[in-house]
């Protein structure tokens, strides 16, 4: 272990030394040459919106030597952390065509003007590099952990990968550009929609980090866009279970109130007790504006048992006076 990061760094110094101004370089080996174009081609990648891919702009190119070395100057290069592509192009179209399906003739990294990337001999083109950049390590590492889901077969379970890649991008990963690119490929698995919607405080948290980081905000509007698009879709959905629960009340309430009423007046007509035959006779003479006195002349009773009717007439009918009763008749 040892010796290889003694080789590593030898390598870097050695770069360093005989290419002091390249920030990109090393060599390409062709099996057949003569089926491509001799220049190396270096392109910067933006993440495109809503959209589970890349756009590359073509930057510069420079010509392969003939023991197959290229080189890139560190002035082609930004100051911040940056995704680059470097390609090599067949000769034709028909032979793009042949070699699409069979040589993959291109690599993305991630790099910086003050960062070196050097690409070893190797059997195949751009396949083994070396690199001082964190963000490209940390990079190569999620590579590695999704090349289990490279060819997914019937068996593939959604939310163990959703389980087990979110837990790397989010514990693992210290670096924002890496992690951008890890939650990219979780919506290319259509699982992030859902992701956010379960944990909105973690992606909302990130969102601010990436804004006050010094990573160009073009490389994180797909993520803001979505978020303010699902934060959208939860808050009408919030409402309208607001709604919902509003209007559930309003009728339990309507409910309870129709209840109550309904059954004070059963309550009331429950406990109505009729007057007897006397006391109808003694309602009626008071009805017909007959006083006590004339009342208890008429019924050969006394005064005394006038009031006691009365009083009675009064109870059983709810009421406190003459007025009353005659505005109940």
């Amino acid at each position: 272990m040892k010796s290889l990061n003694f080789l590593f760094v030898f390598q870097l110094i050695l770069c360093s030394q005989l290419f002091g101004q390249n920030c990109v370089s090393g060599y390409v080996t062709l099996e057949h040459p003569e089926k491509w174009e001799q220049r190396v081609y270096l392109s910067t990648i933006e993440l495109e919106e809503n959209k589970g891919t890349y756009h590359a702009k073509t930057i510069a190119s420079t010509p392969i030597a003939e023991n197959g070395f290229f080189a890139f100057d560190q002035n082609l290069f930004s100051t911040k952390d940056q995704i680059y592509k470097v390609q090599l192009n067949p000769i034709s179209p028909e032979e793009k065509k042949k070699l699409s399906d069979t040589i993959k003739n291109f690599k993305l990294f991630i790099t910086s003007k003050d960062d070196t990337i050097y690409f070893n001999k190797a059997e195949a083109l751009f396949k083994d590099y070396t690199t001082n950049n964190k963000a490209d390590q940390e990079w190569q590492k999620l590579k590695k952990f999704e090349a289990r889901y490279e060819n997914l077969t019937s068996d593939f379970d959604p939310k163990q990968y959703l389980l087990e890649t979110k837990g790397y991008v989010k514990d693992s990963l210290q670096i924002l550009l890496v992690k951008l690119i890890g939650i990219k490929r979780l919506d290319d698995q259509n699982l992030l929609d859902k992701d956010i919607k379960t944990n909105p405080d973690y992606y909302l948290d990130l969102l601010q980090e990436l804004k006050s980081s010094e990573l160009d905000p073009i490389t994180y509007a797909y993520l803001e866009n979505k978020l303010a698009f699902i934060s959208q879709e939860l808050t009408n959905k919030k409402y309208q279970v607001s709604l919902w629960i509003n209007g559930i009340a309003f009728f339990i309430i309507a409910f309870l109130t129709g209840s109550i009423i309904i059954s004070k007046k059963r309550s009331k007509n429950n406990n109505y007790v009729p007057l007897s035959k006397q006391e109808k006779i003694v309602k009626d003479l008071i009805i017909s504006g007959k006083s006590n006195k004339e009342i208890a002349t008429e019924l050969f009773v006394s005064l005394s048992t006038v009031k006691t009717h009365i009083s009675n007439i009064y109870s059983k009918l709810n009421i406190s006076n003459r007025q009353e009763l005659l505005l109940k008749k």
